[in-house]
């Protein structure tokens, strides 16, 4: 074996003991949690399911002959479906997002739910009557008072509901419905004061698997270390994840300092991703956070970062990015870097991306509602859905003249085209057809000469033609124009300020929630990697204030009260968010990095980077 061989086997095998301490655990005789710290690049998933092979290999004919399961908890349904590939289905893995798994738990348990949501609607009610009479009248006091009115129907209501039930996937609504903070509420207290359902899930799984453990929402990751603690020996919680890479702000800060120390806690120093320079530079980021070090793999030696920075009075961000990229083609000798689609753009936000590519008509009105945020951003919102899954294709169908295309759409998702519409009257077929052919018409004719109709114009030729169903929440919508009801709720008002966007919106919102955009934030891409990446850091774009501190964290501006009030109380501050968002971010890149900033003071910034090794003066490019 040559020393170049030698090198890469090392690089290969180094983390191995890491997952041999990992299968070690993993013994439904003698099981034993543990907590695996997998930085950026090192191979968590493969991890994972290395041990997930290693189960069904070892332990599946005995869990089958048991009937039990390994539980394997993901944050995303993306994640969820990646590992059921790698595991080809097999039915002794129980894979679900958290919400999935929750529910899991506590469907069918109609008694309980109902007497958990009758403890603590009253209080609810009460709180809003509070806030009631110290308000003023206006928007937010019509808010409450139908808040006030909903809740009091639903405790009326609540001795009639026999089943209830809830969407991990999507919007719940109705008496009977629970929302995704109630089902995470409810099973994480179940789940430490309810001893049959304690025992039901101790026989059920012997391995609960949790992958991103650090982004876990708080209160059912307390409640498993909680679970775990009571029934230890008995049962085997594995995490998976880094708490640099916690992105959402409801995960457990603290999730480090509560592993106790009897736990094992495996690490992978490994980052096969990036190249030597970007993986120097996340150790940087890091230093000041915990310390932790990588190591690149003795084949990917080289790469490039670069820091860009502008005055944030650079009003043409546009052309300041495209002037950065050809600097990184010069840099780096590759030419793609000239091509946007050839670098994904990571923003701060997802406000940020609606305003970069051009849907922030769709996103702004409808992001603002807590009830619909979730399915919004993945794609499931069923008011939206409407457009992108049934108008959007049908319009992109006629533009291409794919007919056959179009004539489907119909079929599956037309009631004009429905069987039980059309089984009667074969012998008429083609005439059958004609309210079709008009429908279909009559929306087209919306977009003749490049028209650009807003999306309440393509509501109102749908709900009208009947050319598709129109979800009971648009249905109010339908011909009542843009003008606000000062009488219509939250979820109201933002749907009808979504349906004055343009209908081009829909398109490139759907673009970005399917990751076909060159743009992505660091909630999207966490996990992914790309050959040549721009991170954007502008604090001071006015729509996205308060998303992140850069600023801060590079040193253009010092702390406020509130950084150093939660600093002296030991909680997370801003400037700590924006350091694991920008580890996040940068450590996406395979080959090159570009870092682009703007800000009040580029020069401090400079300095900032130097003094702290993350750039060499050399790396860094400053306009003024």
């Amino acid at each position: 074996m040559t020393e170049e061989q030698t090198d890469l086997f090392e690089d290969d095998t180094r983390d191995a003991p890491a997952d041999e301490k990992i299968r070690q655990a993993l013994n439904p005789q003698e099981p034993k949690s543990f907590f695996l710290f997998a930085g950026a690049g090192s191979g968590k998933t493969r991890s994972l399911k290395d041990a997930l092979e290693y189960l069904a290999q070892t332990f599946g004919v005995e869990l089958r002959q048991r009937g039990r399961q390994v539980a394997v908890i993901t944050y995303t349904k993306a994640a969820r479906d990646e590992i059921l590939r790698r595991v080809n289905h097999d039915p002794i893995f129980h894979v679900a997002t958290i919400h999935s798994f929750a529910w899991s738990l506590v469907e069918g348990r109609n008694n309980d739910i109902r007497r958990w949501v009758l403890e603590r609607l009253p209080a609810e009610i009460a709180k809003l009557h509070e806030e009631q009479a110290k308000g003023k009248p206006g928007k937010k006091s019509d808010e409450r008072a139908r808040k006030i009115d909903s809740k009091g129907r639903r405790l009326t209501d609540l001795p009639t509901i026999r089943t209830f039930t809830y969407n991990p996937n999507g919007d719940n609504f109705g008496m009977d419905s629970l929302s995704h903070e109630e089902v995470i509420s409810m099973t994480s207290e179940f789940l430490t004061s309810k001893e049959t359902l304690q025992k039901i899930v101790l026989s059920r799984f012997p391995f609960i698997l949790i992958d991103e453990s650090q982004d876990t929402l708080k209160p059912f990751m307390t409640s498993l270390l909680r679970f775990e603690e009571t029934y230890r020996g008995r049962i085997s919680l594995g995490l998976f994840g880094d708490t640099m890479q916690r992105i959402y702000p409801h995960g457990l800060p603290e999730l480090a300092n509560c592993v106790p120390s009897h736990w094992r806690q495996p690490a992978k120093i490994m980052n096969h991703r990036s190249r030597q320079r970007i993986v120097d530079l996340a150790n940087a980021i890091r230093a000041d956070y915990d310390g932790r070090k990588q190591r690149a793999r003795k084949d990917r030696e080289g790469g490039f970062a670069r820091v860009y920075l502008f005055p944030n009075s650079e009003l043409d961000r546009a052309s300041a990015e495209a002037r950065a990229r050809r600097d990184m083609a010069t840099a780096t000798c590759d030419d793609k870097w000239l091509v946007p689609e050839n670098v994904k753009a990571l923003t701060l936000e997802h406000h940020m991306a609606a305003y970069r590519l051009g849907f922030s008509g769709v996103f702004e009105p409808i992001d603002k509602v807590s009830s619909f945020k979730t399915s919004f951003r993945d794609g499931t919102l069923a008011p939206l859905r409407l457009f992108t899954e049934r108008i959007l294709p049908l319009i992109e169908a006629d533009q291409e003249g794919d007919q056959f295309t179009l004539m489907a759409l119909l079929r599956a998702y037309s009631p004009l085209v429905a069987k039980k519409n059309l089984e009667n009257e074969v012998a008429d077929m083609d005439s059958r057809l004609d309210p079709v052919r008009t429908a279909v018409k009559e929306l087209i004719a919306l977009f003749e000469g490049a028209a650009d109709p807003t999306c309440g114009e393509v509501l109102d030729s749908v709900a009208q033609s009947g050319l598709f169903e129109v979800p009971d929440v648009l249905q109010p919508l339908v011909g009542a124009g843009l003008e606000d009801d000062d009488k219509a709720d939250e979820q109201q008002s933002a749907l009808r300020s979504f349906l004055g966007a343009k209908f081009s919106e829909i398109a490139k919102y759907k673009e970005y929630v399917e990751d076909r955009s060159a743009f992505g934030t660091h909630q999207g891409v966490k996990g992914l990697e790309f050959p040549r990446v721009m991170v954007m850091a502008d604090d001071e774009s006015a729509r996205f204030k308060g998303a992140a501190a850069y600023e801060k964290l590079l040193g253009a501006k010092p702390k406020s009260k509130t950084d150093l009030k939660n600093e002296a109380e030991g909680k997370e501050t801003a400037i700590e968010r924006t350091r694991r968002l920008l580890y996040v971010t940068c450590t996406r890149a395979e080959e090159s990095l570009a870092l682009v900033v703007y800000s009040g003071d580029p020069t401090a910034i400079k300095k900032f980077l130097i003094c702290k090794g993350w750039f060499t003066s050399d790396e860094i490019s400053l306009f003024n």
